[in-house]
């Protein structure tokens, strides 16, 4: 119960904190002001500090679930390669602006689907690793954005996102095991 609570609390952190430094930037991009209102390093760094709590958050509510030693296994293939496609495809939330969005989706269609086969169980866990190593890479791109230089790598890092995304979609609707190119290892993922 404390860990659940104290994830919830970094969660909340995350999204104020962040939502605090994207509303300049976003009524800046959307033409609302004629100019960047406050400070582009206190933008960025209430962003890193919320990609901060929020993979923190991450960390702690995906290391407390343990492996499951028996699955139920009475679903259908072709059930289970369509939900591991809409559990892949819950990466695609990172577009809409909603921080943690793809994270938090992904986290409890993978909670509620994993115990039925041990493909969903696995195809979930690479998911939910390439959902979490995106965001370290964008904190990496946010800590370089101090020199400029992150900034230009933060639209590659989504275009790799979607490109590796749309990929793993269309692979498990063929049934294939997929797996994120440049994707950390945080949670064992492995099968059997």
């Amino acid at each position: 119960m404390v860990n659940r609570l104290q994830s919830w609390v970094f969660i909340l952190i995350a999204l104020i904190t962040m939502g605090w430094g994207m509303v300049p930037i976003v009524r800046f991009a959307f033409g609302l002001d004629k100019q960047l209102t406050g400070s582009y390093i206190w933008s960025v760094s209430f962003i890193i500090g919320g990609l901060m709590c929020g993979l923190t958050a991450m960390l702690m509510m995906v290391r407390k679930q343990p492996l499951i030693k028996t699955y139920l296994g009475d679903s259908s293939q072709a059930n289970d390669t369509q939900t591991a496609a809409k559990l892949h495809a819950t990466g695609l939330l990172i577009f809409t602006g909603v921080p943690l969005m793809n994270f938090l989706v992904c986290y409890f269609l993978w909670l509620r689907t994993r115990g039925q086969s041990e493909y969903l169980d696995y195809q979930g866990r690479e998911a939910i690793c390439f959902q979490i190593s995106i965001y370290l890479y964008l904190l990496m791109c946010l800590f370089m954005a101090y020199i400029i230089i992150g900034a230009f790598v933060v639209p590659l890092i989504l275009l790799f996102h979607l490109l590796a995304t749309l990929s793993a979609i269309f692979s498990t609707l063929n049934g294939k095991l997929f797996r994120y190119p440049a994707n950390i290892e945080i949670i064992k993922r492995t099968p059997r």
